[in-house]
């Protein structure tokens, strides 16, 4: 009698089957869901990050360095090198800009990276063994006349090999190196090279940036002097915190509120899915169910061995949930990061709706009297 509700599993094993696998797939959709924007989350994150940079500076109205229309001229900024709470001379022009560039004759999407080399915006080095850095430009201010090579270094997952050539607005940019993976939301590779030949690409050659980046003293909060900065009321400051939670916003949240929706629904599609076949599932057994109770099984018995049925499936369904989802992850064509918390609070969540609907239809089950259930009625 131990063994009975294996038996019965047995017996019904397509239905069980189904049912199992009805938990998994929906497991495993809200998981990708969730896990594709933690995945873009982590990648507006990344370049921010690793500039190093405590304060971002545009232009006055520009509502941000990312979310909004800034071009400032670096030699105006120039006061930044001594101003109070910055580190001297951290202030460094960046050129960020969204590029259709043409690899290896296809037009493909890309962020450019325009900086001064050994200054704040980009790596300092690439990838061992993975070519060189670009030919920096020869002056500290800007000058048309500078004769800067048209170099890049490209995100290391473009596939890109050093020699080749990228085109890039009506001009053929050659790759010399490679550097460390950091790419921008949903999959967006950077291209860095010398902020000099990002202006003369992408900005009809004239003098200006979309920003300026910098470093706040050790003994400073970025808060206060981005405050001061802000106050001059020419130019926009923001904290490195503020900076990403404009990039969170504008790249992640915003375009993604239909998802977010959708994710909600798929939870209540979920839930009342999951629900209903359990339920349906446990009340097939009524004539199982009378015939147990006409030959002495007390209720108790019969709830249990409904619900190590119901636990059985639930967890099967769930641990397989599981790992299609980490799988599925691993094998999407852009990058989904699923956190391990979330994965099993949306575990336990299915778990207890499987298990709380099984529970209800044995509540149901076990009130039938044994001779209607013999006609299969409930």
């Amino acid at each position: 009698m131990k063994t009975l509700f294996l038996k019965d599993m047995r017996y019904r094993q397509t239905r069980v089957v189904l049912t199992a696998l009805s938990i998994t797939v929906l497991i495993s959709l809200i998981l990708l869901l969730g896990g594709i924007m933690n995945g873009m989350r982590i990648q507006a994150r990344q370049y921010v990050e690793s500039t190093g940079a405590d304060i971002w500076i545009s232009a006055e109205g520009s509502g941000g360095a990312f979310i909004g229309f800034s071009m400032v001229v670096e030699e105006y900024m120039a006061f930044l090198n001594s101003a109070r709470g910055l580190t001297p001379n951290s202030a460094s022009p960046l050129v960020f800009a969204q590029a259709r560039p043409t690899v290896r004759g296809k037009s493909t999407k890309a962020i450019v990276v325009g900086y001064k080399l050994g200054q704040l915006g980009g790596p300092k080095q690439v990838i061992a063994g993975e070519g060189k850095m670009f030919t920096p430009s020869n002056f500290e201010d800007y000058r048309p006349e500078d004769p800067v090579p048209y170099e890049v270094v490209v995100d290391e997952k473009m596939g890109l090999e050093i020699g080749e050539q990228i085109t890039l607005g009506n001009e053929k940019v050659k790759v010399v190196g490679k550097a460390e993976s950091r790419m921008f939301v949903l999959d967006t590779p950077l291209l860095f090279m010398d902020v000099r030949i990002a202006q003369k690409l992408l900005l009809g050659n004239t003098p200006h940036v979309n920003m300026m980046i910098a470093k706040t003293d050790k003994n400073e909060q970025p808060g206060q002097v981005s405050a001061g900065l802000d106050a001059l009321e020419t130019i926009e400051a923001r904290t490195l915190k503020q900076t990403l939670g404009d990039i969170i916003a504008y790249y992640v949240d915003e375009p993604m509120k239909a998802v977010q929706f959708l994710r909600v629904m798929l939870w209540l599609v979920a839930g009342t899915l999951i629900g209903m076949i359990t339920y349906v599932t446990m009340l097939e057994k009524t004539q199982e169910i009378g015939v147990l109770k006409a030959i002495g099984g007390s209720n108790n018995y019969v709830m249990g061995l409904i619900l190590k049925q119901v636990v059985l499936i639930s967890a099967v369904g769930v641990i397989l949930g599981l790992i299609l989802s980490y799988v599925f992850a691993a094998a999407a064509p852009i990058f989904v990061a699923i956190h391990f918390v979330e994965s099993i609070i949306v575990a336990c969540i299915s778990f207890v709706v499987c298990c709380g609907s099984g529970y209800l239809a044995a509540r149901k089950a076990i009130t039938v009297d044994p001779m209607i259930a013999f006609r299969g009625e409930i």
